[in-house]
């Protein structure tokens, strides 16, 4: 556990490397592409891939530069997608992705019960939890009729999500000698 303090006090350092706010700004960009082939369900219901953009760079970069381009994000994205009004809580939703991700697969060999777990939490947190209590408050739908509508999603897509995840990762620990990060 004392390790991860020191790497959390040695990634905060991170914020001000020029290399590192240049990778992660290149990941951001990648996260608009990817968010531009949403599959809609239903108006409040969605299939995106950005969290493949936001998942290597948390392997690359670590939680606090991730988790302040999770907020930056946040507001990018409402800007170029504005579905409905700006609501502050989903800023929330991009920052602990980020810190969820970096958890698990900052400076951590890539293993499948990191990625299973570490998409659990951000399914049960994020995506059931969180995102049905936003559009509760925003929208005044029952907590729980949203809650039903995305655990079907998110019980079809969570295989499916996982792999994407862990050969991305696979991926991004194959390259990562060559990058010198």
């Amino acid at each position: 556990m004392h390790q991860y303090f020191v790497m959390l006090k040695d990634n905060a350092r991170a914020i001000t490397n020029t290399k590192v706010i240049v990778g992660v700004a290149m990941f951001c960009a990648l996260e608009v592409i990817l968010d531009m082939f949403n599959i809609y369900l239903a108006p409040t219901l969605r299939i995106t891939f950005g969290f493949l953009a936001t998942a290597a760079s948390c392997y690359f970069y670590g939680p606090y530069p991730n988790m302040i381009a999770g907020l930056i994000m946040d507001f990018i994205g409402y800007a170029m997608h504005p579905d409905g009004p700006y609501f502050p809580g989903y800023a929330l939703n991009a920052i602990l992705l980020a810190f969820i991700f970096s958890s698990f697969f900052y400076e951590q060999p890539v293993k499948v019960w990191r990625v299973l777990v570490a998409r659990l939490l951000v399914v049960l947190i994020n995506y059931l939890f969180l995102n049905s209590l936003w559009m509760s408050i925003m929208y005044g739908d029952s907590f729980f009729v949203l809650v039903g509508a995305r655990l079907l999603k998110n019980v079809i897509m969570f295989p499916i999500d996982c792999t994407m995840l862990y050969l991305l990762l696979r991926m991004c620990a194959r390259i990562k000698p060559q990058l010198k990060l």
